[in-house]
């Protein structure tokens, strides 16, 4: 025996997305261990577990015990990934001649929802703009569906590509003024939408301080994530509850517990700019006492009797799929203050459009995230809610799949469809 006092919140967390399930990768980014600092002094692993199967054969004495049978470590439970929402360093920003950066929401967010659309931003072309197409140089690097920003009198204003032409990129809802001199920023986000096809899987890692043999790998791992957008003033977050297909550890793994600086910029408080209207408006915004929006997969394992884990631990999993969608993906909840129309909108089936927008900084460098629901339905009655002394009304929501933005001719398909369809969508940088 040898033991050793070890101080649990000392410790470092990696996530790599998996090249072959069960597979710790050990590549490049994001296929290889990247440090994460999660929010919390839980262990992440600490619901790994090996199934012992019970045997109940026939036996004379009643206290006659029976050794379980050693199973498999399939579908073990692992703590939730909570992560803080931060900022994009102004490095990590994706303007003209930017490479993407290696980020550790990305490899979240991709595992999550499946589709990731993130290019070099560009240029305003010496072709006049206006409020709702901006002309750039090179259109190739944008996507219809995605959220881009375009700089107005100094100041970045976001904006979600419709249609492209060409150079011309059609963008609502319009903005506040159309950005006049060619050179003026037009730059990319990092955009995520559900993707049809999608499977996928994480290996997550953690060691500890002073002991290198107190290091576990969970391989296999596959989740749903949500959001915690809470009251103004507090610190908003994302949360990736996982489970595990197989694990090896504690043991010494090759991980490092080194000190090391977040690529990410600092966290920020909740002040967002809320939108949810039949047809969305720039100036016209609704005050938020608080969100949450989850995304479910429903994962499910494809089964091999021969499967195995990179330590070589029989799985019998070969991949996870997943298979969410109908009859809904995305649920929302927001708490607004009280508004006599909810009620009749929920009993008219009135469809919303819902745009959550943080920005944080000013001027050209400023950062943003941004949630939509392009088509977010009332799905319970508004619930009344109060929040100190006021009246508020909670509102349930679901997303449904986008109509807004064009089909080409001939019509786009495939992973195109993901963002030009989603029925959610996800934007930081």
């Amino acid at each position: 025996m040898a033991q050793t006092n070890i101080i649990s919140r000392e410790r470092a967390t990696y996530i790599a997305e998996e090249v072959t399930y069960g597979t710790l990768p050990m590549t490049s980014f994001p296929n290889t261990p990247t440090r994460v600092f999660p929010l919390g002094d839980g262990l992440i692993l600490e619901g790994l577990a090996e199934e012992m199967l019970p045997v109940g054969d026939e036996r004379v004495r009643r206290l006659d015990a029976i050794h379980p049978v050693h199973g498999l470590r399939i579908a073990s439970k692992i703590g939730a990934l909570k992560m803080l929402l931060k900022t994009t360093k102004a490095a990590d920003q994706l303007d003209d001649g930017a490479a993407l950066a290696s980020l550790t929401p990305r490899i979240i967010l991709r595992h999550a929802l499946g589709s990731e659309a993130a290019d070099e931003g560009d240029t305003i072309s010496g072709t006049a703009s206006t409020t709702t197409v901006v002309n750039v140089t090179d259109g190739t690097r944008f996507k219809k569906g995605t959220f881009i920003l375009v700089e107005v009198n100094s100041e970045m204003e976001w904006a979600k590509i419709t249609d492209i032409s060409t150079n011309a990129l059609t963008v609502a809802p319009a903005l506040s003024a159309a950005p006049a001199t060619a050179g003026k920023i037009v730059r990319n986000l990092y955009n995520y939408s559900p993707a049809e096809t999608h499977a996928a899987s994480l290996s997550v890692a953690q060691a500890f301080v002073n002991d290198s043999t107190a290091q576990v790998v969970a391989f296999g791992c596959y989740g749903d994530v949500s959001f915690d957008l809470p009251e103004y003033g507090k610190i908003p977050s994302m949360s990736l509850a996982l489970t595990a297909s197989a694990f090896t550890g504690p043991s010494a793994q090759m991980l490092t517990a080194d000190s090391a600086s977040d690529e990410m910029g600092p966290a920020f408080t909740w002040s967002p700019s809320v939108y949810l209207a039949t047809s969305v408006a720039r100036a016209t915004r609704l005050v938020c006492e608080g969100a949450t929006i989850d995304y479910a997969n429903d994962w499910q394992m494809v089964r091999d009797p021969g499967a195995t884990a990179s330590n070589g631990q029989l799985t019998t999993v070969a991949a996870v799929v997943s298979t969410g969608g109908r009859p809904v993906a995305v649920k929302a909840s927001i708490k607004l203050r009280f508004d006599s129309d909810y009620p009749t909108a929920f009993t008219q089936d009135t469809a919303y459009q819902m745009i959550l927008v943080q920005k944080v900084g000013t001027g050209l460098t400023a950062s943003f995230w941004i949630w939509e629901l392009p088509i977010a339905q009332l799905v319970a009655q508004p619930k009344l809610t109060v929040i100190g002394d006021r009246l508020h009304m909670e509102l349930m929501l679901e997303g449904i799949q986008d109509t807004a933005v064009t089909l080409g001719s001939p019509a786009e398909t495939g992973t195109d469809l993901d963002f030009i369809k989603a029925p959610f969508r996800v934007a930081f940088g």
